[in-house]
C-alpha cells in the first residue's frame, strides 16, 4: 500500500515540477497576483489531503469513544477478576488446611469416613453376620 502512494507522490511532484506556467488566481484581480500551477496544484493537494484526514477523524469518532468504554469495561473486569482469584487463592489455602486437620483427626481418633464409606459398599465379613 505504501508503496502504491509513493509512487503517485512520485508521479505528482514530477507533473508539479514540469509544469511552470505562470497564472491568476481566480478570486484576486488580474495582474495583483501570478502564481505557477505547480504551487497551485501542490496547495489544492495539501488541502484535499487535510479535509480527508479531518474527514476520516471524524467518521472514527463513534469507534474511539467505543474502544474507551470497552477499555474502562476491562479495566473494571481486570480488578474484579483479581478479587475473585484472590479469594479463590484463601479458600485453596483453607481447604488445605482442613484437608491436613481432618487426616490429623483421622489418625488420632481411629475413625476414617474414607474407611466407613468403603465399608458401606464392601461385602459383609463373616463376623458381621
Amino acid at each position: 500500500m505504501w508503496l502504491i502512494k509513493i509512487l503517485l507522490m512520485a508521479l505528482f511532484f514530477v507533473f508539479l515540477v514540469q509544469n511552470n506556467e505562470m497564472v491568476n488566481v481566480w478570486p484576486i484581480p488580474k495582474d495583483d497576483l501570478t502564481i505557477a500551477v505547480s504551487v497551485v496544484y501542490l496547495i489544492l493537494f495539501c488541502v484535499g489531503y487535510l479535509c480527508g484526514r479531518l474527514s476520516a477523524w471524524a467518521a472514527y469518532a463513534p469507534l474511539r469513544v467505543m474502544v474507551r468504554k470497552q477499555k474502562k469495561e476491562n479495566k473494571l473486569l481486570s480488578k474484579e477478576h483479581e478479587k475473585l482469584n484472590q479469594e479463590h487463592e484463601k479458600l485453596n489455602q483453607q481447604i488445605t488446611s482442613l484437608q491436613e486437620e481432618a487426616e490429623k483427626n483421622e489418625k488420632t481418633s481411629g475413625f476414617s469416613l474414607n474407611r466407613k464409606i468403603k465399608g458401606w459398599f464392601s461385602k459383609p465379613s463373616v463376623e458381621d453376620k
